[in-house]
């Protein structure tokens, strides 16, 4: 993704926030961000199996993009991050049921979760979507190839619907890293991830065994889920997101996960 991708993360999401989730006037937003107290914790659900956005290191720790960013947003609020790491279709039962505040983990906006949940404005803006498969396997290129074929994807993403409009046989798995494994050992022929996940496992060891397949368009970008039982809690993350693209920080996060020389130098997966 290159600099007016970022920039335009924040119009973009103002455009789909009024579509999805239902947004009040500046004025209720500006006196709900007023009155909410400050967290002095905030809970996040995530998926630490998701590199480079949310996933652990060598030495068990909870690194990545969105853990940056959440952490850069928790300091603007004054509280701490506390994580759990669960199934992506596990993240919107926790929120409901008040066991997080927020949930990242490279979630995109849908109307299901919007009834459900609600939304940041996007802080991360799509690229295209990457297939891998096995490197003997000259059958597939592109999406149209997908079709009959047994297709892994992490359940509760928008890939399930997408593997199917292609006519996949689709397989469901909770963990991005089980997908990888599932191809490598002919339980499924593809897999279907976000670019740069796929490839960061490409850059660490995957590439020994899988190859890039063909892509399939992205579009939109990615938000942090937020319980709507926290009223105020969304104006405030929002405020803080906005801080951080003008003054830099982000810039600073985006380009030490995602700039070309700095890609090979992230930290490993903890096997």
């Amino acid at each position: 993704m290159n600099r007016w991708m970022k920039a335009g993360a924040a119009a973009l999401a103002l455009c789909m926030m009024a579509g999805l989730s239902g947004c009040g006037g500046e004025k209720q937003a500006a006196s709900k961000a007023a009155s909410a107290p400050a967290k002095k914790e905030l809970k996040v659900a995530c998926v630490a199996t998701y590199p480079p956005f949310v996933y652990k290191d060598k030495e068990g720790k909870i690194v990545g993009f969105d853990v940056d960013i959440t952490g850069a947003v928790a300091k603007e609020l004054g509280a701490q991050v506390v994580y759990e790491s669960m199934p992506f279709n596990e993240m919107v039962p926790a929120l409901q049921a008040s066991k997080a505040d927020i949930a990242v983990a490279a979630v995109d906006m849908t109307q299901d979760r919007a009834d459900k949940v609600d939304f940041s404005n996007i802080y991360y803006s799509k690229e295209n979507v990457s297939i891998l498969a096995r490197k003997e396997d000259n059958e597939i290129r592109g999406p149209e190839d997908l079709k009959g074929k047994k297709v892994a994807v992490e359940k509760g993403t928008v890939y399930v619907e997408t593997a199917k409009q292609y006519g996949a046989e689709v397989k469901e798995y909770d963990y991005h890293d089980q997908l990888i494994k599932a191809v490598e050992d002919n339980e499924a022929d593809a897999l279907i991830l976000d670019k740069p996940v796929a490839r960061f496992y490409l850059a660490h060891g995957a590439s020994e065994k899988l190859k890039p397949a063909g892509i399939i368009s992205g579009s939109g970008g990615f938000v942090m889920m937020v319980s709507k039982k926290d009223e105020g809690l969304r104006e405030k993350v929002n405020e803080a997101l906005d801080k951080l693209m003008k003054n830099g920080e982000y810039d600073k996060i985006y380009d030490k996960w995602f700039a070309d020389e700095n890609f090979s130098k992230e930290p490993d997966v903890k096997s």
